[in-house]
């Protein structure tokens, strides 16, 4: 088909038109038809993983381009299911659709798989003709959302395993070498350093309660899941100052702009209003104060305002962002220079994650040897120098 610059404009237009009514009327009309259908008991969250979805769209997309039609794709697709799970979920998607749903009220029975966003950018596509650049668009989102999150969840996982392995080599080495050498000072009747009968009372303390830093860490995620975590406000407050952690912080601060910024130009670029896309971005974004800021916006642009205010004034986004921001305002490419940040700040997360790698190796090479160390001296030391003296007595 001739794609000319008319009917390019045409689409843009209708798609424009999908803006904060159209979200409250769908809203609407989801708890209107959620008792008629719905969530199946056999989709367990977790059952059906992200890639299977990510798979799943790749191939709706091939299909699409290829004149198939969309109940025939989904149908197609559900039959090569090899999981249990998939099938089960690709099955009920084709079957609404088959039943005349439209194929956005079909993925909306299934929230945990398919946010928010991600139905309203189907339903707008759908309105528009364009499902299949849209679903191109998206398949592209969250793979590259995907990949971001693993490298986040990769070094936030490397300190902890790095710790972890600290702690279980020094629990061996308390209740298990050192109780052998306090047995030996012992026999022998010599008069051990102060250090070393240190090292020996907390090696026995730690051999008794040893359940202890366990029961410890238990309360600590019981509180923070049920104190913390079901609270708006106790969250909001965790989620700051998780922003201001030293080194982590700053991952952590830049990964959600990067999800902020790359939800932004999504929705954005396939024709939200700025209006429905902030709404759609606060709920997506995980950082509650990142997620706040954008609740500020909202408010701001309901009024008639600008986004510079809620922005400087919301201390979660960086000056320079902000000037960003307004600039793509001011010339109406909000799109181009969201997606042009998140680019960016992908790319400073990517190497954020290699500079935590690199700052944490001599950190843990220092405690380990401070640890050695201490084990020379407290235990070594003592029974190089009985060793000696026994020595001198068998000489004399």
């Amino acid at each position: 088909m001739e794609n000319t610059p008319e009917k390019s404009q045409g689409v843009l237009g209708r798609m424009k038109r999908v803006t904060l009514n159209s979200i409250a009327e769908r809203t609407e009309e989801n708890r209107n038809h959620a008792h008629l259908s719905p969530k199946p008991k056999l989709f367990a969250p977790g059952s059906v993983r992200y890639n299977d979805i990510t798979l799943f769209l790749r191939q709706l997309i091939m299909l699409l381009e290829s004149g198939v039609s969309i109940l025939r794709a989904l149908k197609s697709l559900a039959m090569r299911s090899e999981r249990a799970a998939t099938k089960n979920l690709f099955q009920d998607i084709a079957q609404y659709v088959e039943g005349g749903n439209a194929l956005w009220q079909a993925f909306d029975r299934h929230p945990y798989y398919f946010d928010s966003v991600f139905v309203n950018l189907i339903r707008a596509s759908e309105a528009s003709g364009t499902l299949a650049i849209v679903l191109k668009r998206i398949t592209e989102y969250r793979a590259t959302r995907e990949t971001l999150r693993k490298r986040v969840r990769g070094a936030m996982i490397y300190p902890v395993l790095l710790i972890v392995a600290t702690i279980v080599a020094l629990f061996v080495i308390t209740s298990f070498v050192v109780p052998v050498f306090a047995e030996f000072f012992m026999r022998s009747n010599m008069d051990i350093p102060r250090n070393t009968r240190l090292l020996i009372e907390v090696s026995a303390a730690i051999r008794s309660w040893w359940w202890t830093p366990l029961a410890l860490l238990a309360l600590l995620a019981a509180l923070y899941q049920f104190w913390f975590v079901r609270d708006i406000k106790r969250r909001l407050a965790i989620d700051y100052l998780k922003l201001k952690l030293p080194i982590i912080g700053t991952i952590i601060h830049k990964n959600a702009i990067t999800e902020m910024c790359r939800t932004m130009g999504l929705l954005l670029r396939s024709g939200l209003s700025l209006l429905s896309t902030l709404d759609l971005t606060k709920d997506a974004i995980h950082n509650r104060a990142v997620a706040e800021s954008l609740s500020a916006m909202r408010s701001n642009v309901e009024k008639g305002g600008g986004l510079e205010e809620p922005m400087r004034a919301s201390g979660v986004l960086p000056p320079v962002i902000v000037d960003m921001f307004v600039t793509g305002e001011e010339s109406g490419r909000v799109d181009q220079v969201a997606e042009q940040i998140a680019d960016v700040y992908e790319e400073e997360v990517r190497l954020a994650i290699g500079g935590l790698a690199e700052a944490l190796q001599p950190v843990f090479t220092l405690i380990i040897g401070t640890v050695v160390l201490i084990l020379f001296v407290s235990l070594f030391l003592p029974m190089i120098s009985m060793i000696d003296q026994l020595g001198a007595a068998s000489g004399l």
